[in-house]
């Protein structure tokens, strides 16, 4: 009988403010998924700033806690640090948010309460609903939302949505796809947002 193991591609951590190349650091983290031994994998602040490219020197799983050590191979610095950081935050930090998010109009919002259920154009022409993670809400308000009155931001918990939801490719990354009505009962919060005075959002 065989078993599943899981890999993890990024370590996460903030237990290492200085690095130095070809040096090796040991970590612990809990959990039951072990690290690639043969290829390099990611080390990053637990705000998913990029910090190095590293190999896993030893890893040992006991109580679904690893313990081991790695050897740094590459530092990410300047622009390179900065580019990698953003497309970690909008792949991986989406993902890990229990929820999703819809840019909104005060009229849509209140149509969807009326029934139950909010419904766009999209789901016609595309069968599913654009939602974003929180890290693309800035832009994608910027872009669509400047000219609305009073949008809204409603947060939507990901285990509440009815519709199936599908993480898919789309400009700066993942998006979440909403694959049929979204069930306004998922909406669990609703802000407010403003725009500035040089007349942009800054969320």
């Amino acid at each position: 009988m065989g078993f599943k193991i899981e890999i993890n591609s990024i370590l996460r951590s903030d237990n290492y403010p200085e690095l130095e190349r070809g040096k090796v650091y040991s970590f612990e983290k809990q959990g039951s998924r072990v690290f690639f031994d043969s290829i390099p994998v990611w080390l990053t602040n637990t705000d998913w700033t990029a910090r190095a490219e590293i190999s896993i020197v030893s890893q040992t799983l006991e109580n679904h806690t690893l313990k081991g050590s790695f050897r740094v191979d590459y530092i990410y610095q300047g622009d390179e640090q900065q580019t990698l950081s953003n497309i970690f935050v909008r792949m991986y930090a989406g993902l890990s948010d229990p929820n999703i998010y819809l840019l909104s109009s005060q009229a849509e919002y209140q149509l969807a309460l009326e029934s139950g259920s909010l419904v766009r154009d999209s789901l016609q022409s595309e069968g599913f609903i654009h939602a974003a993670p929180r890290s693309q809400l800035n832009r994608i308000a910027n872009k669509y939302y400047r000219d609305k009155v009073q949008p809204l931001i409603l947060v939507v918990d990901k285990k509440l949505i009815s519709p199936q939801v599908k993480w898919e490719p789309a400009t700066g990354g993942l998006y979440p796809h909403i694959y049929g009505p979204l069930n306004m009962n998922a909406v669990i919060k609703v802000e407010k947002i403003y725009l500035a005075d040089d007349g942009y959002f800054h969320l």
